[in-house]
């Protein structure tokens, strides 16, 4: 019985064992050429005509540059989630949760603008830095992270005017303020998502730790204290002036009646401090470098200005004679303590002297003294530029965590 002749194989698949029909694709074939069965001798490319490949060429091209776009705006926007916040049950609470000292984070907190955010020496992922590290020294677990809400209109206007919100969708106002020229050509709504909601959320951060410093005695927001933002205006990579927005808040509820706003970061914080002059319930004790900016300086209820390159002895005496001070002055209720690490001597926009050492021992200081006092202390971090900006904060925060852990109410 006459054998069936088998159907010659299609190009690309088995296509080196059957010469024949490669000869009749390729004339300049030679059965010397070196082929191996994973690798096929030829591509469709190959016996195409010069202007059908140019064309394949463009739409693989086409096709390449598209699908790469795709895998790297996916890619981004996979990075924009909080995985953890997803997770995240206000519900679900350990038995010993309401034990430990509250702290405020979300990923939401960390800046990225394409790149822009470079332009300044500010850390845009500092935040999400100490967060990894709290993680990571075993003092609490992602759960035991609050999750804060964005800061609402109606609460912002509580400081900010209407005509000043409106404002921050003009890329040029906004570029003055957070000191990056070419966000003056960046699309308003790319702005809102990546610089302005972060802050909006961190803002609401601080007014979520400051209820639950009532409550508890002591909590820490892991971002916050835009302390050069106005009622009108913004300055210095501050936009919201969330501390008085916060502290007006609970005074009007009645939760708190005189508050003290501790500000160590290394700049004046002339936002706050102007603000803080209308309301006869709210005090600011300032420490700050006299030498950089803010120019000029402001009126405080007390100002303590340090000359250029103070080091850390003279900066810890002043601040341990001054405070108990200032407390038996303005008796307050509730401290709001912004604190900055710009005090390094490592930051690039200010000369101070400190070391990370003098700055874990000035926050420790501080929360000691207003518990020591029974004052509700509510802690956010400020500015911090340098390259140990994000190791300080997270070893003040273990510090205060191992001290206070296991004594809130």
């Amino acid at each position: 019985m006459q054998k069936t002749a088998k159907p010659p194989l299609r190009p690309g698949i088995g296509a080196h064992s059957n010469k024949s029909l490669l000869m009749s694709l390729r004339p300049d074939f030679s059965p010397c050429r070196a082929v191996t069965a994973a690798s096929p001798v030829f591509s469709y490319s190959e016996i195409m005509k010069p202007e059908q490949k140019n064309l394949l060429s463009r739409r693989q091209l086409l096709a390449g540059l598209g699908l790469t776009a795709s895998a790297l705006t996916g890619a981004g926007l996979l990075s924009e989630i909080d995985f953890d916040s997803l997770m995240y049950d206000p519900k679900k609470k350990h038995s010993d949760s309401d034990l430990l000292v509250p702290l405020f984070y979300s990923k939401g907190y960390n800046i990225s603008a394409f790149g822009l955010e470079k332009l300044h020496p500010f850390d845009g992922s500092k935040y999400q830095k100490i967060y990894n590290a709290i993680k990571k020294s075993g003092l609490r677990n992602a759960e035991d992270f609050a999750r804060p809400h964005e800061m609402t209109t109606e609460q912002l206007m509580v400081v900010h005017t209407a005509e000043y919100l409106s404002s921050l969708g003009n890329g040029t106002v906004l570029s003055k303020i957070l000191e990056v020229g070419p966000l003056r050509v960046v699309p308003a709504a790319l702005i809102d998502w990546r610089i302005l909601k972060p802050m909006r959320l961190a803002a609401g951060g601080t007014l979520e730790t400051c209820r639950a410093a009532v409550k508890h005695g002591l909590a820490i927001n892991v971002g916050g204290g835009y302390h050069h933002a106005d009622y009108d205006e913004g300055g210095g990579f501050c936009v919201y002036c969330d501390g008085p927005i916060a502290i007006k808040i609970l005074c009007k509820e009645g939760l708190i009646k005189r508050a003290l706003i501790v500000d160590t970061d290394a700049h004046q914080g002339n936002g706050f401090a102007n603000v803080a002059r209308d309301e006869s319930a709210l005090f600011v004790l300032d420490f700050f470098d006299e030498s950089i900016y803010p120019w000029p300086k402001v009126r405080e209820d007390w100002s303590v200005a340090f000359p250029a390159k103070t080091d850390g002895h003279t900066y810890l005496a002043n601040l341990k004679r001054i405070l108990p001070e200032a407390i038996e002055k303005f008796k307050p209720d509730f401290i709001f303590y912004n604190a900055g690490s710009d005090v390094l001597a490592s930051d690039p926009l200010s000369t101070f002297l400190l070391r990370v050492e003098d700055m874990n021992e000035r926050d420790a200081f501080v929360v000691e003294t207003a518990r020591r006092n029974s004052i509700a202390l509510a802690m956010v971090l400020a500015g911090g530029y340098g390259p140990e900006s994000a190791r300080a904060h997270t070893q003040s925060i273990e510090l205060i965590l191992r001290r206070f852990d296991g004594q809130t109410s």
